[in-house]
């Protein structure tokens, strides 16, 4: 008869003044457009580790963020004795596209306000 060896959660490592999401639970960021950012990445079939990134952004565990062009990266302790590396790369909008989201907000004189308000 073989044996059942019960193995204990695994907790991520305590980190020191780490990087903490403002929610304590529901939705994470407080903009539309970064709600819809995070259903977006939901979306993309990497649900269970969003959530346990929620959980661990919720707890402090992002050692440190960088964000430059089309890429942010964190560094993030989880149960592991070592932090590892999360990379996110987005494709930069070309120039193009750019001039298309300029001449769509001049149309719309509340989208100005608002990025300039600090709304959006």
């Amino acid at each position: 008869m073989g044996s059942w060896h019960y193995y204990p959660p695994s907790t991520p490592k305590p980190v020191k003044d780490g990087v903490k999401a403002r929610s304590r639970r529901g939705a994470i960021g407080e903009k539309w457009w970064s709600q819809r950012f995070i259903q977006v990445l939901e979306d993309s079939g990497s649900a269970s580790r969003l959530q346990r990134g929620k959980r661990y952004a919720r707890k402090g565990q992002v050692i440190g963020i960088e964000i430059r062009g089309g890429e942010v990266q964190a560094k993030v302790q989880g149960s592991a004795a070592k932090p590892y590396q999360v990379t996110i790369r987005l494709e930069p909008l070309s120039d193009a596209t750019w001039e298309k989201v300029f001449d769509l907000m001049a149309g719309q004189a509340i989208f100005a306000a608002q990025l300039l308000s600090g709304v959006v």
